[in-house]
């Protein structure tokens, strides 16, 4: 049997890890062949433990204070493969909140000195891992993928007498919830069967925002829904109250580098979508959901009406998208293609 670490907080895990190693690297442990132990800090078991694993997975940086190159020599050393999965561009522009902390300690130096020293890179998409091939071959692309049997993937809609249109998100998005402004204020007082709900709030000027959008600033606030935010094993039960997801997404290098989960995650909640014309999203099907110009403020209007009105329309786009997603993002199928790659690595 393999054994393999995985670098994750349990205490404080994220949506990051959970979607990206505690899910897929649960799957792989429930193979014969694999045993996946999770630590927060494994780098740091003494060495008589680390010699009993055959490879260690870290996700994002191996370590904030400079020293990734070490940690990696030291592993490899004791036998270890180094797995680097990493699902975001590392250069941020200077709108990005993240901006001062990456500039200050170089990450993407960092990062890049980190791609070219290690075994294997895992990411999310070909647009992400072409990037990536500048600063090591050895690139697989693993998609994002949901566990549907997980209670939060198993859709159990609340009654409404309205169409909600649901977004579900975390902070740092205002620039994508403007392309949203306009026609969510249009739809409100020009649409009388559609209503809007935000998931994950949490008190924080971010939310508030989101907030005021959804509600055209309290103007239809008996149209507006609020749900809290939930943990990472839970979160998927706010779509319980949406029919149709909005996933706007303002263009930038580093939001083109995103994963598609938003559309799975509309997916497995039955719903149709309406998302920005852009990478990630636009590389699924033009009939698995309405995709519109960030610009294209009536356009978005216009969907907004149409999947209220027309529910032949509203199903036929929540079909499309579902038995597209089933086809190409099945975790299973992903999990024995996760399995072939660690056994061709640890060969």
């Amino acid at each position: 049997m393999k054994k393999i670490l995985i670098k994750a907080n349990m205490n404080n895990l994220t949506g990051l890890s959970y979607h990206r190693l505690i899910v897929p690297f649960g799957k792989v442990s429930n193979m014969q062949e694999f045993q996946c132990d999770v630590f927060e800090q494994p780098e740091f078991l003494p060495e008589d433990k680390l010699q009993q694993y055959q490879a260690i997975v870290f996700q994002r940086n191996i370590d904030e204070t400079g020293k990734s190159l070490q940690v990696i020599n030291k592993l490899r050393k004791l036998g270890l493969k180094i797995i680097f999965d990493i699902d975001d561009f590392w250069h941020l522009a200077p709108t990005h909140h993240l901006y001062n902390v990456y500039k200050t300690n170089n990450l993407p130096k960092q990062t890049e000195e980190i791609l070219r020293n290690v075994d294997l890179v895992t990411t999310t998409t070909e647009h992400l891992a072409n990037i990536i091939k500048q600063f090591n071959k050895n690139v697989e692309v693993i998609p994002n993928c949901l566990n549907l049997d997980e209670p939060q993937w198993q859709s159990n809609k609340m009654y409404s007498e309205t169409i909600r249109f649901g977004y579900i998100a975390g902070v740092y998005h205002i620039s994508d919830m403007k392309i949203l402004e306009r026609p969510i204020e249009k739809a409100l007082f020009g649409i009388d069967n559609c209503s809007f709900t935000l998931g994950g709030y949490t008190e924080n000027a971010h939310y508030k925002y989101y907030e005021q959008v959804l509600s055209c600033n309290n103007k239809a606030k008996e149209r507006y829904r609020r749900v809290n935010a939930l943990p990472v094993e839970k979160y998927g039960f706010a779509y319980n109250h949406t029919d149709v997801s909005l996933i706007p997404l303002d263009i930038t290098n580093f939001s083109v580098c995103k994963s598609e989960i938003k559309l799975l995650e509309a997916a497995a909640h039955g719903n149709a979508a309406i998302v920005s014309n852009t990478k990630p999203y636009n590389i699924f099907p033009k009939t698995s959901a309405v995709f519109l110009g960030n610009y294209d403020s009536n356009g978005w209007y216009k969907a907004i009406k149409k999947l209220t009105e027309d529910k032949a329309y509203r199903e036929d786009k929540a079909s499309e998208l579902g038995l597209y997603v089933k086809l190409n993002y099945d975790l299973n199928k992903w999990t024995r293609t996760r399995k072939e790659i660690l056994q061709s690595v640890l060969a």
